[in-house]
This record gives C-alpha cells, structure tokens and sequence, in this order.
C-alpha cells in the first residue's frame, strides 16, 4: 500500500496538503525531519500516516494532555492501534496500555516530555522497538522559544540511549535561531526542514483594549450567535473567575486548566 492509498482509505482524504508528503517521503527514507507548519495545517498527519508505514512504534512526545486525548481519540475512530501514558489513566487503564505496548499491539504512543523522568517508563521503552520520535511542540526545546520547558532539552539524549533511527520535530512556530537549535539537538540536516510558513489566511486577530475585559467579553458574546468560544487566561483562578462570572450571565461556561483533579478536567473536555 502507498502513502496515497493510506491517505484516503484511513485518514479519507483525497491529497496532501502543502508540505505533508516531502515530510513524510523524508521519514520513510530514514531522515530526521524538522517541520514548521502552520497550526491546523496537518502536522500530526506526517507521524500519523508514517507510523502505519514504519516497522515499529511511533513515540509522540507531547505537553498538552488534552491535545494528547483528542488525537488518540481520533485515531481510533480510524481503528488505528494508538494510546497514551498520562496521569488521568487509571491503574488498570495504566496497565493495559503497557501490555499493548509489551506485546507490540499499538502503532502510536502518546507522552508528555515528563514522563522520561521516570525510570520504569525508561525500562519499558528499552524492551520496545521505537521507529520514530516526535517532538510536538519542538520550540520547546530552545532557550531562546516563547515555551522553552527544561524536560525537552533531555530528549535528544533520550533519543540517541534509545537509539531510535528517526525523528521528527513539529512547530507552528520558530525563528532562525529556534529552528537551528532544534536542528542541532537531533541532528536534522539543513536540507530535511519543511517549512511552509505561518500566515493564515482564515485567521483574523483583533484587540480591544480595556479596563474590564470581562464587560467586553459578555458584550461581545451577546452580540453573537451562540456558538463554541475558548477564553484564554493567564492564571488558574481566573479561569474559574471568568467561567463563574459567564455563567452568571447564562453562558453554559467551565473552567479547564491544570489545577482541576484528572477527572473534573477529562469530563470537561469531553
């Protein structure tokens, strides 16, 4: 089977968009890629797609657990064998996953960079035959990032103990120097960067500038169809603030952050 029968018979769509099959051409051809695609332009398709492709499990790396939620859901929809190892697992849920894993039963494994700090997770990946590691996320791993997290840079040190062949870094987003500190950690040649660029024609940003938001917010809202809305704050307790103060004013409205207790937050997203 191609990468274009693959395409349409699993994931159902008809052609790449921009970028997605020169990534996964390198991939297959056994060359670490770093990606840098718009968000919502189909980075995850390039380890998805390759992973059914390749001998071997694709380990994703990840620091958004709701995002990790969202795309192994996804994929089994397409009855694609994938899980993730994540603290809003039960014990049993906890072991099923690593007797799939064991028994070489999954194709897609979905962790948060934190998780390498453990050393029986660590034990379990020794047993295992990895085929490509994806950074999502990657400007992460630069000091000179928006979102530099310390636990990305001990990756690549990961990567070269667990001798896996291939990886891919995706990012919506870097600069020069960013992308040259991704390049350098994984050893991705010059000529394995896929870039398409940020500028997203269906994207529109506006600002109002106030000295209470939380009145333009209810005002914007009553001037809108009712439809699905993400409010982003920067602190836990004003999540809860604003969601509290919606709500007073007939918005169905929840708090998620990562404060809530694992249940509370998975019902959320659901």
């Amino acid at each position: 089977m191609t990468i274009h029968d693959t395409l349409k018979q699993t994931f159902g769509f008809e052609a790449f968009l921009p970028g997605q099959e020169a990534v996964i051409n390198r991939i297959l051809n056994g060359d670490s890629v770093l990606a840098i695609f718009p968000t919502g332009r189909g980075k995850s398709l390039c380890y998805q797609l390759s992973g059914l492709h390749l001998d071997g499990l694709t380990l994703v790396v990840s620091p958004l657990m709701a995002l990790m939620k969202d795309q192994v859901d996804f994929l089994q929809t397409r009855k694609i064998p994938a899980a993730r190892i994540d603290s809003s697992l039960s014990r049993e849920e906890d072991a099923d996953v690593k007797t799939d894993l064991v028994n070489n039963r999954l194709k897609l494994l979905y962790v948060a960079p934190e998780r390498f700090n453990n050393e029986r997770f660590l034990n379990l990946l020794r047993r295992l035959l990895i085929a490509l590691l994806v950074i999502d996320e990657a400007h992460c791993i630069s000091e000179w990032g928006h979102n530099f997290r310390p636990d990305y840079l001990k990756l690549a040190d990961f990567s070269r103990a667990l001798k896996i062949p291939v990886t891919l870094a995706l990012t919506a987003t870097a600069t020069p120097k960013v992308a040259d500190d991704i390049r350098d950690a994984f050893a991705i040649q010059p000529q394995d960067v896929v870039h398409t660029g940020f500028y997203r024609p269906n994207l529109t940003l506006r600002f109002s500038p106030s000295n209470d938001p939380l009145t333009v917010l209810v005002e914007r809202l009553a001037a809108r169809p009712p439809a699905a809305t993400i409010v982003y704050v920067t602190q836990q307790v004003t999540a809860e603030q604003v969601a509290e103060s919606l709500r007073k004013h007939n918005h169905p409205a929840r708090a998620y952050h990562a404060g809530m207790q694992d249940e509370e937050r998975q019902a959320v997203q659901d």
